[in-house]
């Protein structure tokens, strides 16, 4: 009975261990911390590296833009996310990124703007992604899902509007 209890404890260990088995792997408090520091060095001279999987939008390079970071727990879960975005005169604080510490792959961005296209926080933690490059713009309402690792595309329209945030600058 004894060895029976004792394999029974030790498999139930190991299959604890193993990453993306059990969904319960915890983000480092500060996950943000390099990736913030690629940011800051690549406003300051020029994004001439490539960091992991990072996008950078032409607007985030042009010198004229001042670019700013907000961190903000979307989903509640206890880890904060990571959005980056201009800082500027606009109804609505525009992002370009939306990093999130991914339980399988580390720092990822999970959703990236281009000239025209951007993200916007509205209430209750929506993200809306507008892309205005074409005649009819196109809209998508979203929640971050740290359990399944994703956004969760909800229905919106006339219920959000993207907000001012207060940024900090890099």
């Amino acid at each position: 009975m004894k060895r029976t209890t004792a394999a029974v404890l030790a498999v139930t260990l190991m299959i604890l261990m193993i990453p993306g088995l059990t969904g319960c792997k915890k983000a480092p408090k500060e996950w943000y911390k390099e990736t913030l520091e690629y940011y800051k060095d690549g406003v300051n001279n020029g994004f001439k590296t490539t960091y992991r999987n990072l996008n950078v939008p032409d607007e985030l390079k042009d010198k004229n833009n001042k670019i700013g970071y907000l961190l903000i727990d979307l989903d509640k879960d206890g880890t904060d996310e990571l959005l980056i975005g201009l800082i500027d005169d606009s109804a609505s604080t525009k992002f370009t990124n939306v990093i999130v510490a991914h339980s399988d792959l580390g720092t990822y961005c999970l959703l990236s703007g281009t000239s025209g296209s951007y993200i916007y926080l509205c209430a209750d933690n929506v993200l809306l992604m507008e892309d205005t490059r074409i005649s009819t713009a196109e809209k998508e309402f979203m929640k971050w899902n740290s359990k399944k690792n994703a956004f969760d595309v909800i229905e919106g329209e006339g219920k959000y509007l993207g907000k001012k945030w207060d940024l900090t600058a890099f």
